[in-house]
Protein backbone atom coordinates (compact mmCIF):
# COMPACT_ATOMS: atom_id res chain seq x y z
CA UNK A 1 0.00 0.00 0.00
CA UNK A 2 2.85 2.39 0.78
CA UNK A 3 4.26 1.81 -2.72
CA UNK A 4 0.98 2.71 -4.43
CA UNK A 5 0.49 5.68 -2.09
CA UNK A 6 4.00 6.89 -2.92
CA UNK A 7 3.45 6.45 -6.65
CA UNK A 8 0.22 8.45 -6.34
CA UNK A 9 2.13 11.26 -4.61
CA UNK A 10 4.91 11.12 -7.22
CA UNK A 11 2.43 11.61 -10.04
CA UNK A 12 0.96 14.62 -8.24
CA UNK A 13 4.25 16.14 -7.10
CA UNK A 14 6.47 15.65 -10.15
CA UNK A 15 4.50 18.07 -12.40
CA UNK A 16 5.00 20.70 -9.68
CA UNK A 17 8.69 19.96 -9.08
CA UNK A 18 9.57 19.89 -12.79
CA UNK A 19 8.98 22.60 -15.33
CA UNK A 20 8.36 19.87 -17.90
CA UNK A 21 8.80 16.11 -18.29
CA UNK A 22 9.02 15.09 -21.94
CA UNK A 23 8.68 11.39 -22.75
CA UNK A 24 9.85 10.01 -26.10
CA UNK A 25 9.21 6.60 -27.68
CA UNK A 26 6.97 5.32 -24.91
CA UNK A 27 5.45 2.97 -27.51
CA UNK A 28 8.70 0.97 -27.35
CA UNK A 29 7.80 -0.23 -23.85
CA UNK A 30 5.81 -3.47 -24.24
CA UNK A 31 2.58 -3.86 -22.31
CA UNK A 32 1.74 -6.92 -20.22
CA UNK A 33 5.17 -8.55 -20.42
CA UNK A 34 8.31 -8.51 -18.25
CA UNK A 35 10.74 -5.67 -18.95
CA UNK A 36 14.22 -4.87 -17.70
CA UNK A 37 14.74 -1.10 -17.83
CA UNK A 38 18.47 -0.49 -18.43
CA UNK A 39 18.95 3.17 -17.55
CA UNK A 40 21.74 5.67 -17.12
CA UNK A 41 22.18 7.02 -13.59
CA UNK A 42 22.92 10.77 -13.42
CA UNK A 43 20.68 11.82 -10.50
CA UNK A 44 20.52 9.11 -7.83
CA UNK A 45 17.07 7.86 -6.65
CA UNK A 46 15.40 10.64 -8.64
CA UNK A 47 16.10 8.68 -11.84
CA UNK A 48 13.82 5.87 -10.64
CA UNK A 49 11.17 8.42 -9.62
CA UNK A 50 11.11 9.84 -13.16
CA UNK A 51 10.98 6.41 -14.81
CA UNK A 52 8.36 5.05 -12.41
CA UNK A 53 6.11 8.07 -12.88
CA UNK A 54 5.31 7.09 -16.48
CA UNK A 55 5.38 3.28 -16.43
CA UNK A 56 2.14 1.35 -16.07
CA UNK A 57 4.05 -1.63 -14.66
CA UNK A 58 4.79 -1.83 -10.94
CA UNK A 59 8.53 -1.16 -10.80
CA UNK A 60 11.27 -2.71 -8.69
CA UNK A 61 14.54 -0.77 -8.62
CA UNK A 62 17.99 -2.20 -7.97
CA UNK A 63 19.64 0.13 -5.46
CA UNK A 64 23.05 0.35 -3.80
CA UNK A 65 23.08 -1.95 -0.82
CA UNK A 66 24.75 0.35 1.72
CA UNK A 67 21.56 2.40 2.16
CA UNK A 68 19.83 -0.75 3.45
CA UNK A 69 22.24 -1.34 6.33
CA UNK A 70 20.07 0.44 8.90
CA UNK A 71 16.99 -1.71 9.65
CA UNK A 72 14.57 1.25 9.76
CA UNK A 73 15.77 2.55 6.39
CA UNK A 74 15.71 -0.96 4.92
CA UNK A 75 12.09 -1.43 6.00
CA UNK A 76 10.83 1.71 4.27
CA UNK A 77 12.96 1.21 1.18
CA UNK A 78 11.49 -2.26 0.84
CA UNK A 79 8.00 -0.78 0.99
CA UNK A 80 8.64 1.13 -2.24
CA UNK A 81 10.00 -2.01 -3.95
CA UNK A 82 13.72 -1.23 -3.87
CA UNK A 83 16.01 -4.25 -4.20
CA UNK A 84 19.48 -3.99 -2.61
CA UNK A 85 22.61 -4.69 -4.62
CA UNK A 86 25.72 -5.29 -2.54
CA UNK A 87 29.16 -5.10 -4.11
CA UNK A 88 32.14 -7.19 -3.08
CA UNK A 89 33.91 -4.01 -1.97
CA UNK A 90 31.28 -3.59 0.77
CA UNK A 91 32.39 -6.76 2.51
CA UNK A 92 32.51 -10.51 1.84
CA UNK A 93 29.58 -11.02 4.22
CA UNK A 94 27.33 -9.43 1.59
CA UNK A 95 28.34 -11.63 -1.34
CA UNK A 96 25.70 -14.21 -0.41
CA UNK A 97 23.06 -11.54 -1.10
CA UNK A 98 23.85 -11.53 -4.83
CA UNK A 99 21.70 -14.61 -5.36
CA UNK A 100 18.92 -13.05 -3.29
CA UNK A 101 19.01 -9.91 -5.47
CA UNK A 102 18.85 -12.00 -8.65
CA UNK A 103 15.98 -14.10 -7.31
CA UNK A 104 13.94 -11.08 -6.22
CA UNK A 105 14.39 -9.51 -9.64
CA UNK A 106 13.40 -12.75 -11.36
CA UNK A 107 10.30 -13.09 -9.16
CA UNK A 108 9.24 -9.54 -10.06
CA UNK A 109 9.65 -10.20 -13.78
CA UNK A 110 7.62 -13.40 -13.53
CA UNK A 111 4.70 -11.19 -12.45
CA UNK A 112 5.18 -9.09 -15.62
CA UNK A 113 6.51 -6.22 -13.52
CA UNK A 114 9.38 -3.93 -14.50
CA UNK A 115 12.84 -4.09 -12.95
CA UNK A 116 15.02 -0.97 -13.23
CA UNK A 117 18.78 -1.49 -13.28
CA UNK A 118 21.29 1.35 -13.58
CA UNK A 119 23.75 -0.14 -16.01
CA UNK A 120 26.65 2.22 -15.28
CA UNK A 121 26.81 0.90 -11.72
CA UNK A 122 27.49 4.28 -10.11
CA UNK A 123 25.79 7.68 -10.10
CA UNK A 124 27.56 10.84 -11.30
CA UNK A 125 25.91 14.20 -12.09
CA UNK A 126 27.03 14.51 -15.72
CA UNK A 127 25.71 14.45 -19.26
CA UNK A 128 27.16 11.30 -20.76
CA UNK A 129 26.97 7.53 -20.54
CA UNK A 130 29.69 6.10 -18.34
CA UNK A 131 31.32 2.72 -19.12
CA UNK A 132 28.87 -0.13 -18.58
CA UNK A 133 29.52 -2.87 -16.07
CA UNK A 134 28.53 -6.46 -16.74
CA UNK A 135 25.71 -6.51 -14.20
CA UNK A 136 22.90 -5.85 -16.68
CA UNK A 137 24.29 -8.40 -19.14
CA UNK A 138 24.60 -11.06 -16.44
CA UNK A 139 21.06 -10.38 -15.27
CA UNK A 140 19.67 -10.63 -18.81
CA UNK A 141 21.58 -13.86 -19.40
CA UNK A 142 20.26 -15.45 -16.20
CA UNK A 143 16.69 -14.42 -16.98
CA UNK A 144 16.84 -15.62 -20.59
CA UNK A 145 18.82 -18.83 -20.11
CA UNK A 146 18.79 -19.71 -16.40
CA UNK A 147 16.34 -21.73 -14.34
CA UNK A 148 12.70 -20.81 -14.94
CA UNK A 149 13.77 -18.75 -17.97
CA UNK A 150 11.70 -15.87 -19.34
CA UNK A 151 12.61 -15.71 -23.06
CA UNK A 152 9.85 -13.14 -23.69
CA UNK A 153 11.51 -10.53 -21.48
CA UNK A 154 12.71 -7.37 -23.24
CA UNK A 155 15.56 -5.10 -22.16
CA UNK A 156 14.64 -1.43 -22.69
CA UNK A 157 17.63 0.95 -23.09
CA UNK A 158 16.58 4.15 -21.33
CA UNK A 159 17.99 7.66 -21.07
CA UNK A 160 17.08 10.13 -18.32
CA UNK A 161 18.34 13.57 -19.36
CA UNK A 162 18.28 16.60 -17.04
CA UNK A 163 18.54 20.31 -17.66
CA UNK A 164 20.35 20.54 -14.30
CA UNK A 165 20.82 18.41 -11.19
CA UNK A 166 20.00 20.83 -8.36
CA UNK A 167 16.43 21.61 -7.40
CA UNK A 168 13.06 22.28 -8.96
CA UNK A 169 11.99 24.10 -12.12
CA UNK A 170 13.99 22.03 -14.60
CA UNK A 171 13.08 20.16 -17.75
CA UNK A 172 13.67 16.43 -18.01
CA UNK A 173 13.69 14.34 -21.19
CA UNK A 174 12.95 10.64 -20.64
CA UNK A 175 13.70 8.62 -23.75
CA UNK A 176 13.20 4.91 -24.40
CA UNK A 177 15.44 3.14 -26.91
CA UNK A 178 14.87 0.18 -29.19
CA UNK A 179 14.20 -2.93 -27.05
CA UNK A 180 16.76 -5.73 -26.94
CA UNK A 181 15.34 -9.22 -27.25
CA UNK A 182 16.98 -12.59 -26.77
CA UNK A 183 17.26 -13.06 -30.54
CA UNK A 184 19.28 -9.84 -30.99
CA UNK A 185 22.38 -11.48 -29.52
CA UNK A 186 24.06 -13.49 -32.28
CA UNK A 187 26.72 -15.07 -30.07
CA UNK A 188 25.86 -18.51 -28.68
CA UNK A 189 24.93 -18.41 -24.98
CA UNK A 190 27.45 -21.23 -24.53
CA UNK A 191 30.18 -18.62 -25.14
CA UNK A 192 29.36 -16.82 -21.90
CA UNK A 193 31.99 -14.05 -21.82
CA UNK A 194 31.66 -13.33 -25.54
CA UNK A 195 27.88 -13.25 -25.16
CA UNK A 196 28.18 -10.68 -22.35
CA UNK A 197 30.47 -8.50 -24.46
CA UNK A 198 28.12 -8.55 -27.44
CA UNK A 199 25.15 -7.73 -25.21
CA UNK A 200 27.01 -4.76 -23.72
CA UNK A 201 28.04 -3.48 -27.14
CA UNK A 202 24.40 -3.48 -28.29
CA UNK A 203 23.17 -1.97 -25.02
CA UNK A 204 25.79 0.79 -25.06
CA UNK A 205 24.96 1.72 -28.65
CA UNK A 206 21.21 1.88 -28.02
CA UNK A 207 21.60 3.76 -24.72
CA UNK A 208 23.81 6.39 -26.35
CA UNK A 209 21.04 6.97 -28.90
CA UNK A 210 18.75 8.24 -26.11
CA UNK A 211 21.27 9.95 -23.79
CA UNK A 212 22.44 13.54 -24.05
CA UNK A 213 26.24 13.74 -24.28
CA UNK A 214 28.11 16.90 -23.28
CA UNK A 215 31.90 16.69 -22.82
CA UNK A 216 32.80 17.76 -19.28
CA UNK A 217 35.79 19.78 -20.51
CA UNK A 218 33.60 22.19 -22.51
CA UNK A 219 33.30 25.74 -21.08
CA UNK A 220 30.13 26.34 -19.05
CA UNK A 221 28.69 28.67 -21.70
CA UNK A 222 29.05 26.05 -24.43
CA UNK A 223 27.47 23.42 -22.19
CA UNK A 224 24.54 25.77 -21.57
CA UNK A 225 24.10 26.36 -25.31
CA UNK A 226 23.98 22.60 -25.97
CA UNK A 227 21.46 22.13 -23.16
CA UNK A 228 19.24 24.93 -24.47
CA UNK A 229 19.30 23.50 -27.99
CA UNK A 230 18.57 19.98 -26.73
CA UNK A 231 15.68 21.01 -24.51
CA UNK A 232 14.10 23.23 -27.15
CA UNK A 233 12.39 20.01 -28.20
CA UNK A 234 10.88 19.79 -24.70
CA UNK A 235 8.33 22.56 -25.08
CA UNK A 236 7.09 24.42 -22.01
CA UNK A 237 3.77 26.29 -21.69
CA UNK A 238 3.48 29.59 -23.55
CA UNK A 239 4.87 32.14 -21.11
CA UNK A 240 3.46 35.15 -22.91
CA UNK A 241 0.24 34.92 -20.89
CA UNK A 242 0.59 37.86 -18.49
CA UNK A 243 -2.15 36.64 -16.14
CA UNK A 244 -0.59 33.20 -15.67
CA UNK A 245 2.87 34.73 -15.29
CA UNK A 246 1.46 36.97 -12.56
CA UNK A 247 -0.17 34.01 -10.78
CA UNK A 248 3.09 32.09 -11.15
CA UNK A 249 5.01 34.95 -9.53
CA UNK A 250 2.53 34.95 -6.63
CA UNK A 251 2.89 31.18 -6.30
CA UNK A 252 6.68 31.41 -6.06
CA UNK A 253 6.51 34.27 -3.53
CA UNK A 254 4.03 32.37 -1.35
CA UNK A 255 6.13 29.20 -1.39
CA UNK A 256 9.57 30.85 -1.23
CA UNK A 257 10.04 30.61 2.58
CA UNK A 258 8.99 26.96 2.70
CA UNK A 259 11.05 26.00 -0.35
CA UNK A 260 14.06 27.86 1.00
CA UNK A 261 13.78 25.95 4.29
CA UNK A 262 13.70 22.59 2.52
CA UNK A 263 16.61 23.54 0.23
CA UNK A 264 18.79 24.52 3.18
CA UNK A 265 17.81 21.38 5.09
CA UNK A 266 18.63 19.22 2.07
CA UNK A 267 21.96 20.96 1.52
CA UNK A 268 22.94 20.24 5.14
CA UNK A 269 21.93 16.59 4.80
CA UNK A 270 23.51 15.90 1.41
CA UNK A 271 26.12 18.60 0.83
CA UNK A 272 27.24 18.50 -2.79
CA UNK A 273 26.48 14.81 -3.22
CA UNK A 274 24.35 13.23 -5.94
CA UNK A 275 21.51 12.69 -3.44
CA UNK A 276 20.44 16.36 -3.37
CA UNK A 277 17.54 16.13 -5.82
CA UNK A 278 16.27 12.84 -4.41
CA UNK A 279 16.20 14.06 -0.80
CA UNK A 280 14.71 17.45 -1.67
CA UNK A 281 11.96 15.94 -3.80
CA UNK A 282 11.24 13.21 -1.23
CA UNK A 283 10.85 15.67 1.62
CA UNK A 284 8.62 17.96 -0.40
CA UNK A 285 6.52 15.06 -1.70
CA UNK A 286 5.75 13.60 1.72
CA UNK A 287 5.82 16.69 3.97
CA UNK A 288 4.30 19.42 1.78
CA UNK A 289 0.82 17.79 1.60
CA UNK A 290 0.83 17.46 5.39
CA UNK A 291 1.73 21.14 5.80
CA UNK A 292 -0.99 22.19 3.36
CA UNK A 293 -3.50 19.98 5.19
CA UNK A 294 -2.59 21.43 8.60
CA UNK A 295 -2.83 25.02 7.33
CA UNK A 296 -6.21 24.24 5.74
CA UNK A 297 -7.52 22.76 8.99
CA UNK A 298 -6.34 25.79 11.00
CA UNK A 299 -7.91 28.23 8.54
CA UNK A 300 -11.08 26.14 8.40
CA UNK A 301 -11.38 26.23 12.19
CA UNK A 302 -11.38 30.02 12.18
CA UNK A 303 -12.96 30.95 8.86
CA UNK A 304 -15.13 27.94 7.95
CA UNK A 305 -14.58 24.77 6.01
CA UNK A 306 -15.07 26.53 2.66
CA UNK A 307 -12.03 28.73 3.31
CA UNK A 308 -10.00 25.75 4.49
CA UNK A 309 -10.90 23.76 1.39
CA UNK A 310 -10.08 26.71 -0.85
CA UNK A 311 -6.63 27.01 0.72
CA UNK A 312 -6.05 23.24 0.41
CA UNK A 313 -6.69 23.49 -3.35
CA UNK A 314 -5.15 26.92 -3.97
CA UNK A 315 -1.68 26.29 -2.55
CA UNK A 316 -0.76 23.30 -4.79
CA UNK A 317 -2.29 25.07 -7.80
CA UNK A 318 -0.18 28.15 -7.10
CA UNK A 319 2.89 25.93 -6.76
CA UNK A 320 2.11 24.24 -10.10
CA UNK A 321 1.58 27.53 -11.95
CA UNK A 322 4.70 28.95 -10.33
CA UNK A 323 6.81 26.07 -11.66
CA UNK A 324 5.47 26.39 -15.20
CA UNK A 325 5.24 30.16 -15.73
CA UNK A 326 8.55 31.73 -14.74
Amino acid sequence: MFFYFSRFLVRLALPIYLKKLCVSNFNRVPKGSPILIASNHPDSFFDAVVIGSVLRHPIHTLTRGDVFKKPAAAFWLRQIKLIPVFRGSEGRQYLKNHDVTAQESHDALKKNDAVVVFSEGICVNEWRLRPLGKGTARMAYKIWFGDDALPEMKVIPTGVNYENFRGSGKRVALKFGNPISQADIVMSPNEYEKWLREFNEILEKRMNEVILTIPAELPAQEQKSILNAYFNECETPDRSNILLKGIGWIGRIVHAPLYSFFKKKTARLTGKSVFYDSVLFGMLMYIYPAIVGILAIILGAFAGWQAGLALFVALPVLAWVGSKYR
